[in-house]
């Protein structure tokens, strides 16, 4: 009887762990181990990689970037051409497959941060502003804007490059007032300005460069 009942525990531990694994929430190994997801998922801040306390060199993660390479390649060279909607719906469809419309005002104001340098983002601030009381526009997609349409003064912000910055998951949320989103994302260019001149990098590819960091040193988010 006690064999019959062992045989039974057995065989439902074996479905137990081919659902996990099914899952891709542990392997098998660390099942055994007596790992559970909830422990693996809560890692401590400092177990995350950061692009300043990684000693090697990190312009391969730049290299290995291959998204979307012809229209990025498009994107990466508007220096001189005005922002349309056309043009927009470009960048949006780059980022997440969606459709914005912005008015005539919005472009033209978008038009005008190409003289900005790589030290005066905060000079977007009212732009950024309208850009975030766009429906179908948050931070991500805002800064994605403004990175196409100057890379030397803008770079995108999103989870992954966030992460890869400051060892902690990204704090926003859509419901984040703007204010917060705003000086958020001021401090993270700040943030990024001080990364390329330690890290001698060119700092209009430090998103794709993080993004990559991230990926291939702390995981799927």
């Amino acid at each position: 009887m006690a064999c019959a009942h062992n045989v039974i525990l057995e065989a439902k531990r074996r479905r137990k762990v081919k659902m996990v694994k099914k899952k891709e929430i542990i392997s098998e190994a660390e099942w055994e181990a007596g790992i559970s997801f909830s422990k693996k998922r809560s890692r401590a801040r400092n177990d995350y990689k950061t692009i300043l306390n990684y000693d090697k060199k990190v312009y391969k993660f730049f290299l290995n970037y291959g998204y979307q390479t012809g229209l990025t390649d498009h994107l990466d060279n508007l220096s001189g051409v005005n922002f349309s909607q056309e043009l927009i719906n470009k960048i949006i469809l780059w980022k997440v497959n969606r459709y914005v419309s912005l008015n005539d005002e919005t472009l033209q104001k978008l038009d005008e941060l190409q003289t900005l340098r790589k030290d005066q983002h905060r000079k977007s601030k009212d732009i950024l502003n309208k850009l975030l009381n766009t429906h179908g526009i948050d931070l991500a997609m805002a800064s994605t804007i403004l990175r196409f349409r100057n890379p030397d003064t803008f770079q995108i912000i999103d989870r992954h490059a966030f992460r890869a910055v400051y060892g902690e998951k990204y704090p926003l949320y859509p419901s984040t007032p703007n204010n917060r989103k705003i000086d958020l994302y001021f401090e993270y260019l700040d943030q990024l300005i001080d990364i390329a001149q330690k890290k001698n990098l060119d700092f209009k590819i430090l998103d794709r460069l993080l993004y990559e960091f991230d990926k291939k040193l702390n995981g799927p988010l």
